[in-house]
């Protein structure tokens, strides 16, 4: 009995260790366009699209998620439905709820908001609905420090929409990102995470070494190898335009040195025969590395 109860004794005196944990970036394609009459999202809507995705959260047990293009009604339809999770970010066209969105929602029972804002990809990223360089669109970066209630764990997370358009935007707009998320990083040695649909393939070196110069290509550094789409080693792309469009392989996941990735996947998530969107997930499961 008292072998059992020093056996107890220790492992209720024994440091917490970090668990695992997994990321999310991911497109949901706004509610503005895709709507009943049209011609590019067919029945793939919002409206039959918005379950799809709000599942998606628990069926694939996402702890910190980065979306791209979401509207407030559909970040407020998520929040509403995922009262589990907390969330950062603004509208990009008046630094509040007006235009598309990039938030970053998070576990709130596992982690606690340190800190956050949003910045805009231009020459003057502090100026509200600025535009930047050849880009056709607003563009904008969310991040968020968050710390783990459970182990003091902190990480720093960003998720960013490059434009579409613009090939010295989307440069410029991964050269920004960069220097911005070391200087926020500043001294205090976070764990980092880079999140976003950048709207470029690897093939264009000037913007991707912008950032992987900095922080490794998740998909790269994978300890189980990537299998490609739904594990289809054939299939390696993030955007299908719901399988009637030129594929691109254009959504990332980006960490830094003290974090650890155990597996990457890009997922097609589709259910009844509706697109959860006309991106696909993009996941990573991490862990913190022993530094």
């Amino acid at each position: 009995m008292k072998k059992l109860a020093l056996m107890v004794s220790c492992v209720l005196c024994a440091p917490v260790i970090a668990a695992d944990f997994n990321v999310m970036s991911f497109n949901v394609r706004n509610s503005k366009d895709s709507v009943a009459g049209s011609e590019y999202d067919g029945k793939n809507t919002w409206q039959n699209r918005k379950e799809i995705v709000t599942n998606i959260f628990a069926d694939k047990e996402i702890d910190i998620a980065g979306l791209q293009e979401p509207f407030s009604d559909q970040i407020e339809y998520l929040a509403r439905h995922l009262p589990q999770y907390s969330w950062e970010g603004v509208g990009r066209d008046d630094g509040n709820a007006l235009g598309e969105a990039v938030p970053i929602f998070y576990l709130n029972d596992k982690y606690v908001k340190l800190a956050g804002g949003t910045f805009w990809l231009s020459e003057t990223p502090q100026v509200v609905a600025s535009v930047g360089w050849d880009a056709e669109l607003t563009r904008i970066t969310t991040w968020v420090r968050l710390e783990e209630i459970n182990t003091g764990k902190r990480v720093l997370v960003f998720n960013a929409h490059f434009d579409h358009m613009g090939k010295l935007a989307r440069q410029e707009s991964a050269k920004l990102l960069s220097e911005k998320a070391k200087q926020i990083t500043g001294g205090d040695g976070d764990a980092v995470i880079v999140l976003g649909d950048l709207n470029f393939e690897r093939a264009d070196t000037a913007s991707y070494n912008a950032i992987s110069t900095y922080y490794k290509d998740a998909r790269v550094i994978t300890k189980q190898p990537f299998n490609g789409v739904n594990g289809d080693a054939n299939a390696v792309y993030t955007y299908h335009g719901y399988d009637n469009a030129k594929t691109e392989d254009i959504d990332y996941i980006f960490v830094n040195d003290k974090l650890a990735v155990n597996t990457f996947e890009y997922k097609n998530v589709i259910k009844d025969g509706i697109y959860a969107s006309d991106h696909l997930v993009v996941m990573a499961n991490l862990s913190f590395e022993d530094k």
